[in-house]
């Protein structure tokens, strides 16, 4: 029997849901509808069993504390002025881990800190979206005199 005599339309409903959660997911439109979607799809497998990982991820990252805990702590880690790096970042993302601008050239902003995919090539999506590791970024950028890759929302953080 081939795989596509074994798809039912309940199956094509999930997938179509799922991917759309994780589209979502990667625009930074999660929230309720990713929650609604979560519900979704645990409603159609029955349990948790198949969301667990999913699940997982995201009560870890409830328990880890907020975004600006996570670059203060950073920061200091680093040595860095932790009230600077929580300016920079509110400035540029509103805090917001997932967020994305497209320029007018087509370049892409992205994350906490914004980092811009041409100038940044070396910085990865999964690297801007992850709020431990852009902050790093930031904080090696920093000690390395390069404060002014921000100079676009100077005016918010700056002296």
């Amino acid at each position: 029997m081939k795989l596509l005599d074994r798809i039912q339309p309940a199956d094509i409903i999930a997938i179509i849901v799922v991917i759309g959660g994780l589209a979502l997911k990667f625009t930074g439109a999660d929230g309720l509808v990713g929650t609604l979607l979560t519900a979704v799809v645990v409603f159609y497998f029955g349990d948790r069993t198949i969301m667990k990982k999913v699940i997982g991820k995201q009560e870890e990252k409830k328990q880890t504390g907020s975004v600006e805990e996570t670059i203060r702590e950073i920061a200091k880690d680093e040595g860095i002025d932790a009230d600077l790096a929580v300016k920079v970042a509110k400035c540029e993302s509103s805090l917001n881990p997932m967020a994305v601008h497209i320029n007018k050239s087509g370049s892409k902003d992205r994350g906490v800190f914004q980092w811009n995919d041409k100038y940044h090539p070396e910085i990865t999506n999964d690297m801007a979206f992850d709020v431990e590791i852009a902050t790093r970024a930031f904080c090696k950028a920093f000690k390395n005199g390069h404060l002014d890759w921000w100079n676009a929302s100077k005016k918010c953080w700056g002296g």
